[in-house]
């Protein structure tokens, strides 16, 4: 089903490599005459190779462009040029194409458009192109958002016009679009435009610390920094000077820098009244070595300070941003001293800290710091820690990977009394996988007589558990229902296999702006645009645009905004969602090399999309290629086996192409029938193409007893752990759709 033509697919995508972005050549027609006739003088199949193969240099060779062609080719055409050309880093250029851009009749690209410009405006100053964006606005009244708000009170800070920039900032929308860096944008503007109004003479100190301390520092606060220190006339007060230096330096990671400005300070108020600039201020400290000590010192100084009335550097201080300050400076001697190892300590701060919260963000960062620097130093003292804290905190997302840190402990520790009171502990959260999780264990350490059943807890009901709250993990789901005695079918009672037919798309001129990308060659940019926004829109409409992704041959991206709509508390899976989180493109390839080599295909094609999701030219930061990611050096050992066997000679041009699908895919599935004839096991086989099989041997021989599911979740490189239940998830759901197999049957192949 996932490979039927999406409502919104373009026509004719052959994948990322297809055919050539039509942006690329209409850009490269639509230059001035001198640059028109650079292009010319080449053939017209020489400039489609080009631009085919990127070549930004190419289409950058001529003088400004004129953008009439591009947008008759498409009003919205501009917007998706210019992110390339933004990319490839020539200002003015994207200036141009995204001003062309504003009166797209696809509202989201005009007002995308206009966002883009704004910081472009901001560092080009050109008067020229402000005056044509002013007139932009007067004529199209329905310009509207803060995108344009920001634009327009850009372009009259180009001008001069600093009076009419104060009644945008008194009128600053709050609609759902509303951008934190917009909002930065305009304030920026409307602060500059106090000052200028005020040059020459001293900055009042009031705004700017308001401006430069009472938000987060980001590229608005940044320019207007640099533009107060060009000014002439201007006097940045000393202190708000050292201190806004040293926020854009923390912000940008120069610790080191931002500490020669903060302690320069020395008590200054500033630090206490803006609690962003005091966490500023505690993350340089933890982030340089030989800063933590004397950080250190200073942090509980100030804590003491404040905390008992002695000395304090602000007097004054009371309420709610003291409580705040004495936060903050706890918070952060913990982070200084969990870097320099001491955990003890850290928890200690943390502890004390956790009584200062004032919100569930502040609540939740401390539980979880005590909970992973214990971990560190006493592993064993965590299921307690667990049981005094999981009611406190909020997020259950934010503690899964400690909960899976826990769990491979417990297990290999063999405490299974211990997994038991987790389980019991965490019961009633909302992270069904990880409930599945601590159910299953618990169930099987119960089966296997390790432990009795706690509260009259017999292995069926803890395997029930983890079937019920296993929706979020097909993996154990999967395990528990062989237990049980089920069939697994991931898809839920009475659901309808979704078409798009009768389906209403509340956001469809945003969709269309998504498609475009695919159109005009700008495919890569579509996902952070999606993903910021994906909030807003409905299933139906995050369906159609994965099924867009997927047309286009970029499954990495239709799988993630599958996962989105997921994750939601309302969903029921459908098999339409389940075809495109499980696609099965190369059907013929896989299933071909995977029966020659005895593998079941279902186990192959989880394997391949685990390791690359099906992107045949993607490369690992360890070096590994293509589909199957096979490592160079393996690679030679593998041709060699191959040739020596009879078969081709893939190493005959004296490099091979791990990025050709068939050759990868024939590697991979050789490489793979190896492990599991020297392993003897389907699944050390997996755990072993991504952990190495001398290390899952060693592992292997130091649990000899432990069955392998159990086995699994004592290995101790949580990216090998999970890998391996990852591939067996996916196998099972391959089976499930496109074999005839249950889930639980893959299971009971894969655990031989």
């Amino acid at each position: 089903m996932f490979r039927e033509r999406s409502l919104l697919s373009p026509p004719e995508i052959r994948g990322p490599a297809g055919r050539i972005p039509l942006v690329f050549f209409f850009l490269a027609l639509s230059f001035n005459s001198c640059g028109a006739s650079a292009v010319m003088d080449i053939s017209r199949d020489e400039a489609a190779r080009r631009l085919k193969e990127g070549d930004i240099g190419f289409i950058l060779s001529a003088e400004a462009p004129r953008v009439q062609e591009l947008k008759k080719l498409d009003p919205s055409a501009p917007f998706y040029a210019g992110l390339l050309v933004e990319k490839a880093g020539d200002k003015r250029r994207a200036a141009y194409l995204f001003e062309a851009a504003l009166g797209s009749p696809i509202l989201k690209a005009g007002r995308e458009s206009a966002r883009r410009l704004v910081p472009l405006l901001a560092d080009l100053q050109d008067p020229e192109m402000a005056g044509r964006i002013l007139l932009f606005l007067q004529k199209h009244k329905n310009a509207a958002g803060d995108e344009f708000t920001a634009l327009k009170a850009g372009a009259l800070y180009v001008l001069g016009r600093y009076d009419e920039i104060d009644p945008l900032f008194r009128g600053l929308e709050s609609g759902e679009e509303t951008s934190g860096e917009l909002d930065s944008w305009i304030r920026a503007f409307e602060f500059l435009a106090v000052l200028k109004r005020r040059i020459p003479g001293i900055l009042p100190a009031d705004e700017t610390m308001e401006f430069f301390f009472g938000r987060p520092a980001g590229a608005p606060s940044r320019w207007a920094y640099e533009e107060i220190l060009k000014s002439p006339g201007c006097v940045f007060p000393r202190a708000e000077n050292t201190a806004a230096a040293g926020r854009l330096a923390a912000s940008g990671g120069a610790y080191a820098e931002a500490l020669v400005h903060f302690e320069s300070l020395g008590n200054s108020p500033l630090f206490f009244h803006y609690p962003q600039l005091l966490s500023d201020m505690g993350r340089s400290y933890a982030a340089v070595p030989s800063k933590r000590e004397g950080g250190l010192k200073l942090f509980t100084d100030w804590e003491s300070a404040l905390r008992t009335g002695r000395n304090s550097p602000v007097p004054s201080l009371t309420g709610d941003p003291l409580q705040n300050a004495r936060y903050t400076l706890l918070f952060y001697a913990g982070r200084i001293r969990r870097q320099q190892g001491k955990h003890g300590d850290a928890v200690d701060y943390f502890t004390r800290a956790l009584g200062l919260t004032q919100d569930a963000v502040q609540e939740d960062a401390c539980i979880w710091y005590i909970l992973s620097s214990t971990f560190t130093q006493k592993p064993e003292a965590v299921p307690a820690l667990v049981k005094t804290y999981a009611p406190r905190w909020n997020n259950d997302d934010d503690f899964y990977d400690l909960l899976d840190g826990l769990s491979s402990y417990l297990t290999a520790e063999k405490k299974w009394r211990d997994l038991q009171d987790v389980f019991s502990y965490i019961r009633n959260g909302k992270d069904g996988a990880t409930i599945a999780k601590y159910a299953y264990l618990a169930g099987r350490a119960v089966s296997l007589g390790y432990v009795s059943g706690r509260d009259g807890m017999s292995p069926q009901d803890y395997f029930t558990v983890a079937y019920e709250a296993g929706n979020a993990s097909f993996y154990y789901r999967a395990l528990a229902a062989s237990y049980l005695g089920r069939t697994v079918s991931p898809i839920g009672n009475g659901t309808r296999n979704s078409g798009d037919s009768a389906v209403q798309y509340p956001h469809k001129t945003e969709l269309e702006f998504y498609v475009k990308f695919f159109e005009f060659g700008a495919a890569p940019h579509a996902m952070a645009y999606l993903r910021e926004n994906a909030g807003r829109y409905t299933r139906e409409e995050l369906r159609a645009a994965a099924k867009t992704f997927a047309n286009a041959g970029r499954y990495l991206e239709s799988i993630q905004i599958v996962g989105m709509y997921m994750r939601r508390d309302d969903y029921v899976m459908e098999t339409v969602d389940l075809e495109l989180y499980y696609p099965n493109p190369f059907t013929l390839l896989i299933e071909k090399h995977a029966l020659a080599n005895g593998l079941l295909p279902q186990v192959f094609f989880g394997l391949i999309r685990t390791e690359s999701a099906f992107i045949p030219d993607i490369a690992s930061h360890a070096g590994a290629v293509g589909l199957a990611q096979i490592m160079p050096a393996t690679a030679k050992e593998i041709a060699a086996g191959i040739k020596k066997a009879g078969g081709p000679d893939f190493s005959a041009g004296g490099t091979i192409d791990l990025t050709n699908p068939e050759i990868n895919v024939q590697m991979g599935a050789v490489y793979l029938k190896s492990l599991t004839d020297s392993l003897g096991s389907p699944m050390l086989a997996l755990l072993a193409y991504n952990g190495g099989p001398g290390r899952i041997r060693r592992l292997r021989r130091a649990a000899p007893s432990l069955p392998e599911d159990l086995f699994i979740e004592t290995i101790n490189i949580a990216e090998t752990r999970n890998y391996g239940k990852r591939v067996m998830a996916a196998a099972a759901a391959y089976g499930f759709l496109y074999y005839g197999v249950s889930m639980h049957e893959v299971v009971a192949d894969i655990f031989k």
